[in-house]
């Protein structure tokens, strides 16, 4: 029974960070409306130490990193401009 407990807690939590990651989308959008993609892309990077093993909450975490550095024109400039705690977020 303690295992499907587990299950049940992680479930809520996956999805607690879906609902973050959807805050933090439209936050992204806004940001990206007001011509700031390097601000967009940090704020899609900042609070993924609270991520999950859940394959939802990588997805979704996935897209809106996607996004943000969709809207980047010079994305070799930026990366190479980023704090070195963006840059290994992003790679990882």
């Amino acid at each position: 029974m303690a295992g499907g407990a587990d299950e049940f807690i992680e479930a809520d939590n996956a999805e607690a960070i879906i609902t973050r990651i959807e805050h933090k989308s439209l936050k992204i959008e806004t940001l990206l409306k007001q011509y700031k993609p390097v601000e967009a892309l940090k704020t899609a990077l900042e609070g993924t130490q609270a991520m999950t093993g859940d394959e939802r909450c990588k997805s979704a975490h996935w897209l809106v990193v996607h996004r943000a550095i969709m809207a980047i024109k010079d994305v070799d400039g930026v990366l190479s401009s980023l704090d070195p705690e963006y840059y290994d977020i992003l790679m990882k």
